[in-house]
């Protein structure tokens, strides 16, 4: 009895350890043509763009793109969900897959060899930050998120394959939103410009109008004696003070406190040039003196 009991036992958690992993497995949607949206999140319009754009880009460029928006991805990393999908739909090297995960706010990309060679996870990751994919997907803008991955998705695709495929009317809404956008930051610019040319314009009325005011101040100021003026005419008269002293010295340098303050104001040259020309002229009239004696005692 007892060894039926635990045959029995042994034998359900056998049974559960064996259930416990396709219990664990993920859900994976099937696989159906350009869209498999599952989380019901893209609009009619949207969903037919997609599908009308992967179209167009496997008759040009032979590179198949399809995308998968699910709920949740049962405890998987974004890519690996990503890569394990590409595998179960048995995807080609031509293949890219786009996965999104409405409820968890994530998206990955899997993708054929031949197409990494030229459209690289981390390129594609990058496409969507700078895109606006990603904001806008986080957000649950869904329609947005496609249309503006998509557009530039596109531009990627023309010139990675060097094909010319165009949007035509495909995510409209989004197309006119990137041209009213290239709009206003040409609007921008020029605004900007012209407030730059206003701004230095008015900067250089204002100092001309300065400088004419100051002018116009200085000119009916002229009948009387700025600072400046009375040191020009402090430094006059201290050199005629200097030149007379030196006439009552002879032959002596002139040296004296004048002489210094003059050289301090870096005027030494002029202060000695006025004495040097009253010393000579003392000399010259004492070397008359001296001749005329001399020739008056030869007469005698």
């Amino acid at each position: 009895m007892n060894n039926k009991f635990v045959r029995a036992v042994v034998a359900l958690a056998l049974s559960l350890l064996l259930a416990v992993p396709s219990l664990a497995e993920a859900r994976y949607p099937a696989q159906g043509a350009a869209l498999t949206d599952d989380a019901n999140a893209l609009s009619q319009t949207v969903a037919e763009d997609v599908a009308a754009y992967a179209q167009k880009a496997e008759d040009t460029a032979d590179l198949k793109i399809r995308v998968a928006l699910v709920y949740f991805l049962d405890g998987e990393t974004p890519q690996a969900y990503a890569d394990k999908l590409f595998t179960r739909w048995a995807l080609d090297e031509n293949s890219l897959l786009i996965l999104g995960a409405a409820a968890e706010d994530t998206f990955a990309f899997s993708s054929g060899e031949s197409v990494r060679a030229k459209l690289s996870n981390r390129a594609l990751s990058g496409l969507a930050y700078t895109s606006g994919f990603a904001d806008a997907f986080t957000a649950q803008r869904y329609d947005e998120a496609f249309g503006k991955f998509f557009i530039a998705l596109n531009s990627q695709i023309n010139k990675q394959y060097g094909t010319q495929i165009k949007l035509g009317g495909l995510f409209e809404a989004e197309q006119s939103g990137e041209s009213q956008t290239a709009k206003t930051t040409a609007q921008t610019v020029v605004d900007s410009a012209y407030s730059l040319w206003t701004s230095t314009l008015n900067a250089v009325t204002g100092k001309a109008h300065d400088y004419e005011g100051t002018h116009r101040d200085s000119g009916n100021a002229s009948g009387r004696f700025s600072g400046g003026g009375w040191i020009v005419l402090a430094v006059i008269a201290l050199l005629l003070l200097g030149q007379r002293r030196s006439a009552r010295r002879g032959r002596r340098c002139g040296c004296s406190p004048l002489g210094w303050v003059i050289g301090g104001l870096g005027l030494g040259a002029l202060y000695r040039r006025g004495n040097c020309g009253e010393t000579c002229r003392e000399t010259r009239r004492e070397t008359r003196r001296e001749q005329r004696f001399e020739r008056d005692r030869r007469g005698r």
